[in-house]
Parts: C-alpha cells; structure tokens; sequence
C-alpha cells in the first residue's frame, strides 16, 4: 500500500512535484542511510487523504443532506474544505519531519518540497472526491444531494 500511495503523489514518476529526498524521507529512509526501516509516511498520509476524504462526502450527502446543501457552490465549498484539510495534514507532517531531523542525512528537503508534497496531496483529494461523489451507486443512499455532483452541480 506504501508503494501505491507513493506512486500517487510522486505521479507514477512523470512529474513528481517535489524532490525525490522529500521522497525518500517519506518513505521511510532511515538514520543510517541503509534501509527503508523508518517511519513509512506515504501510508500514513494517504490514509489521512483518503479518511478525511471520505468523511467529508458522508457528511455532505448522507449526514447533513439537506436540501439548503445541494447546489453547486456546496459541493464547491465541500471540495475547497477536502483541499484545504488535506493540503495542511500533507505538509505540516512533512514539515515536522523534515524539522525533526529523523532521516538520512544525505537527503537535504527543503520547505518547498513539503509545500510541493501538500500540493500533490491536495490535488488527489480533489480527485478522490470527484470521483467518489461521481459514482451514482454511492451517492444513491443520499436523499437531496443524489444529483449534487462535479458534472451535474
């Protein structure tokens, strides 16, 4: 699952958005420079992404599902919220790890590589949302958001 979620947010390697040492780190490169024995925070966030994600539909389209909260703007507002979660989980813990120092010291990220890595992580929460609020088989069980989606606001 680790390697799932990397090749995701390193886009399947055609263009990564940060430095392959931010990468590295996130996959877990240890202190000593040997193996990938540390932390594997690729995993950890993408469940983050794909949790904070997934709440956030279920809230919008089966919790609240409210006639006031099925326009396009909502979805919009709904998405921006998805974006927003996900783009400060993404960087701060990568920022923080960064900070901390637990790595291999020959990797050298840098605070744009976490701004970067935020990015990527808030551009496949867009996605994820897009899609998932795109199936009509999910979205059936909601009452008044059912039509409420990217194509059809």
């Amino acid at each position: 699952m680790k390697d799932l979620f990397a090749s995701l947010y390193e886009w399947f390697g055609l263009i990564p958005l940060y430095s392959t040492d931010l990468g590295d780190m996130l996959r877990g490169y240890d202190v000593t420079c040997t193996d990938y024995i540390n932390t594997p925070w690729y995993l950890y966030i993408g469940w983050i992404m794909v949790g904070v994600t997934a709440f956030v539909y279920a809230l919008q389209y089966h919790i609240i599902d409210s006639a006031r909260w099925n326009k396009k703007q909502h979805w919009w507002l709904f998405a921006l919220v998805i974006v927003l979660i996900n783009f400060i989980a993404a960087f701060s813990i990568s920022f923080n790890e960064m900070n901390a120092g637990d790595y291999c010291k020959d990797l050298h990220p840098t605070t744009a590589d976490c701004v970067m890595f935020g990015l990527s992580n808030a551009i496949w929460s867009f996605i994820f949302f897009l899609l998932i609020t795109s199936i009509p088989f999910i979205r059936k069980a909601s009452t008044n958001c059912r039509h409420t989606t990217f194509w059809k606001p």
